[in-house]
């Protein structure tokens, strides 16, 4: 019988800054019911001593049967959402979701950015600040926002910023937590979020929807452990799908995703721009917006797990990434 280890970080109430990204206890409860109902035993760990001396102790013979789930998501580091991928291939131990470089990347928005214009893929100028000294050198209206953080943390209505006025007020404020910080020009228009899944080469688009928040922007105080507060609108027309559909697929293509990945994008005059790809979406049945766009395509929630996994251990037996590791074993 396979194993699936849950490494997750769980949500701290007390500590909700920190914590944004982390998934719920109870989400972490609700997958280990359902992946233990498709067959695999589940172990979840949830400490870094407990999660490497496992892995470390799983005997070598036996690690192709194992896949790790990776729900690491750390906090202020730049590589903390790529510590479980490089521990896996290092090990040669199968895991769910992209490797190292791609969730390195990802979570530098600003990186990203630039490596995806390169290619052409639609996105706005933008501009990297980390000293209170810096000024803007994009036009008023602006959005300023965390680099490197996820779950909207940071972000709230006071963050779209009219006049030197408010980019004086604002900006130290996020500097004393958020360091460094992406500027980019303030875009009206609605947000569109696709889902993709499937490894290189074999990606499908999820059904693509409008993201609906109260006042336009995509804030921390949206993000809820308890239920979906946005809503998701799916009535775009067939030429717009199939323009964002196109784009997503390159985007997947150019950074190497594996397993899934979300894409969000900002339109203008109906133009869609690239904002962020998440590498590590959460997988909540009930906030997260992933399995949303997952179920809305007919399938169970049970069979968006067993996907993700499937998708791991053909990662694993497929890809050279992981030839130094099985070497070792």
């Amino acid at each position: 019988m396979k194993t699936v280890l849950i490494a997750c970080d769980i949500y701290d109430k007390q500590h909700p800054k920190l914590s944004q990204e982390w998934e719920s206890e109870e989400t972490i409860l609700h997958m280990e019911k359902t992946i233990q109902s498709l067959g695999y035993d589940v172990v979840v760990l949830n400490h870094p001593t407990e999660i490497t001396s496992a892995l470390a102790g799983i005997p070598k013979s036996n690690r192709k049967n194992w896949i790790v789930w990776n729900f690491i998501e750390g906090y202020l580091s730049p590589s903390r959402e790529a510590y479980i991928p490089a521990l896996c291939e290092y090990l040669g131990i199968p895991h769910t979701g992209s490797h190292a470089a791609v969730q390195t990347l990802t979570l530098d928005k600003y990186k990203t950015k630039l490596y995806l214009a390169s290619f052409g893929i639609p996105t706005l100028v933008s501009q990297l600040i980390d000293t209170e000294s810096e000024l803007p050198r994009i036009s008023y209206p602006l959005f300023v926002k965390p680099n490197g953080e996820g779950s909207s943390l940071g972000i709230t209505d006071a963050n779209v910023i009219h006049s030197k006025d408010d980019w004086d007020t604002q900006v130290p404020k996020l500097l004393e937590t958020f360091s460094p910080l992406l500027v980019e020009p303030y875009l009206s228009g609605e947000e569109v979020t696709v889902g993709i899944m499937g490894n290189q080469g074999n990606y499908q688009v999820l059904p693509i929807a409008y993201v609906k928040t109260p006042s336009g922007v995509y804030h921390e105080g949206i993000k809820s452990k308890s239920e979906f507060l946005e809503s998701l609108d799916f009535d775009l027309p067939k030429h717009l799908c199939s323009q964002i559909e196109s784009i997503s697929l390159q985007i997947a293509e150019r950074l190497g995703s594996s397993g899934y990945l979300r894409i969000d994008f900002k339109l203008e005059n109906e133009k869609p721009y690239f904002l962020e790809a998440n590498a590590t979406p959460g997988f909540s049945h009930i906030y997260s917006t992933l399995p949303l766009l997952w179920e809305r395509s007919g399938r169970s929630y049970s069979e968006l797990l067993q996907y993700s996994l499937e998708l791991g251990f053909e990662e694993f037996f497929t890809q050279k990434r992981f030839q130094y590791g099985k070497d070792q074993l």
